[in-house]
């Protein structure tokens, strides 16, 4: 029998290893991979997010034994058409959560849909989907401590193994941008790059990780939140590893929050920009002349409150900030320079 070829499309999840939407789109036959670089994504990226991703991409490419086909364009429109000059059944993804990623797939699906092809999710960023936990009575959690009992009870999946891959080839990519030129100084990129990461960590840190999480002068945290955004490994590769010691225990917890607000913005993608309790909204905030000023200092690390200004140095030099730094600079923003929240996230997320 004709094996017939599938499109593989690939957002976040740039990895190959216990990667189910690959090994869905291997047992249908040859496996064409595809990375679309949407405008609609990489216009609102800062330049470290655009930075990390065509280093991963180009890691993903080595990967993937130079198979990666990326195209520039809607995927809307990039998607279909490719998946018909393959001549493919179906096109394979991890599933999307997020509120544009889970609109746009489900539009892309009903082309496919029209033209006899059908859009196979498998898997995603997450060790329990989003949605999957609730509470007795069917609805979402809002609280973190019983959403992680429950997301405990109801337990993932054992990694992925990896699959025989044939490729296929002869199809045109884009080339990737150029990178941006950038101030900040990035950590290794790609699936190896976590992966070894992953490893010094589990070796040297994690046994301590309990206490040193708390202390922004030590190495003490994974430092994989780049890594997991990306898919460049996956939280179950890492839940496969740990125990019950405390500081596995801990670290597990750590995984479950990161669970808990994907969950969260499942179930309220306006929380994304708004607030998830509306009487937050009513929250007054000083918008007096120096609110710029204040909030220019804040960027730059010049607020003369040396916790607060080193984690935003850091964030201008490393593109990351400790994760109790994160929580303090934040908290400064609202509460002691009586700014939104939204101003800060959008810096967040520009860097």
């Amino acid at each position: 029998m004709r094996r017939v070829p599938s499109l593989l499309w690939v957002r976040r999840d740039l990895r190959r290893h216990d990667n189910p939407a690959l090994g869905a789109a291997a047992a249908d036959g040859p496996v064409l991979p595809l990375f679309v670089l949407d405008p609609v994504l990489w216009d609102a990226s800062g330049d470290v997010r655009r930075t990390w991703l065509l280093r991963s991409l180009t890691a993903l490419d080595r990967s993937f034994d130079g198979a990666l086909v990326v195209r520039r364009g809607d995927p809307r429109t990039v998607v279909p058409r490719l998946a018909a000059e393959l001549g493919a059944g179906a096109v394979h993804v991890a599933a999307d959560f997020g509120p544009y990623g889970a609109a746009r797939d489900l539009e892309i699906e009903t082309l496919l849909a029209d033209e006899g092809r059908t859009l196979v999710r498998t898997g995603s960023p997450y060790a329990v989907a989003p949605g999957r936990v609730r509470k007795a009575d069917g609805t979402a959690y809002r609280v973190y401590t019983p959403f992680s009992k429950a997301w405990l009870a109801h337990g993932w999946r054992a990694p992925a193994p990896d699959p025989d891959v044939s490729w296929v080839d002869g199809f045109a990519s884009d080339p990737l941008p150029d990178e941006p030129a950038l101030l900040a100084e990035l950590p290794p990129v790609g699936e190896d790059a976590a992966l070894e990461r992953w490893h010094a960590f589990r070796t040297h840190g994690l046994s301590t990780y309990d206490d040193d999480r708390n202390r922004p002068d030590l190495d003490g945290t994974s430092m994989l939140s780049a890594h997991l955004r990306w898919g460049e490994i996956h939280p179950r590769t890492l839940l496969a590893e740990l125990d019950d010691s405390p500081a596995h225990t801990v670290f597990r917890k750590e995984l479950a929050w990161r669970e808990f607000y994907a969950d969260v913005l499942h179930h309220a993608p306006e929380s994304a920009r708004g607030w998830l309790d509306p009487r937050f909204a009513v929250m007054e905030y000083d918008d007096g002349p120096d609110a710029d000023e204040r909030f220019e200092a804040w960027c730059a690390g010049r607020t003369g409150v040396p916790v607060v200004d080193a984690g935003m140095r850091q964030l201008l030099a490393e593109g990351w900030m400790h994760n109790r730094v994160r929580m303090v600079v934040a908290s400064f923003l609202v509460k002691d320079l009586h700014l939104p929240w939204q101003r800060g996230a959008r810096w967040f997320m520009r860097l």
